[in-house]
């Protein structure tokens, strides 16, 4: 398993972010410098070199008591090594209370990947995706 730390993004950190959103076409596509509006934590692997990331998520406390997760994105080239698992680890660390999130319906292996990670489906919002035509599935976590 490959050294992978989790910490707060920098406004320094958005060229990487923005590198890692372009190579995830099934992730959401914000303009990144709206991630400064939130939360964002970014996983690095560590190498001889230093560190490189490879990987975000964007997240918002709504409530004292609910949170939800806006957007998550992994490397291509590290996906399958545990980054969105330690993503979604320090997710559960930092946010309160029960936590929600939206995956595009056909998005098979994200789905998986929350449902591994303890998040059920908790209902469907038709059209909600690519101009109406896909739906997403809205999940929650609770604490």
């Amino acid at each position: 398993m490959p050294d992978i730390t989790v910490r707060t993004a920098a406004e320094r950190d958005y060229p990487a972010i923005a590198r890692i959103q372009q190579a995830s076409p099934e992730a959401a596509q914000w303009p990144v410098g709206d991630y400064s509006g939130f939360r964002v934590l970014l996983a690095v692997l560590a190498t001889e070199t230093g560190t490189v990331p490879v990987g975000f998520c964007a997240w918002r406390q709504s409530t004292p008591d609910e949170a939800e997760l806006l957007n998550l994105a992994v490397n291509p080239a590290s996906r399958g090594t545990g980054v969105a698992s330690a993503l979604l680890r320090a997710l559960d660390r930092e946010a309160k209370g029960h936590l929600f999130l939206e995956v595009a319906e056909p998005n098979r292996s994200a789905i998986a990947l929350y449902e591994h990670h303890g998040w059920v489906r908790v209902g469907v919002r038709k059209g909600y995706y690519g101009h109406g035509q896909i739906n997403a599935i809205v999940m929650e976590k609770s604490p």
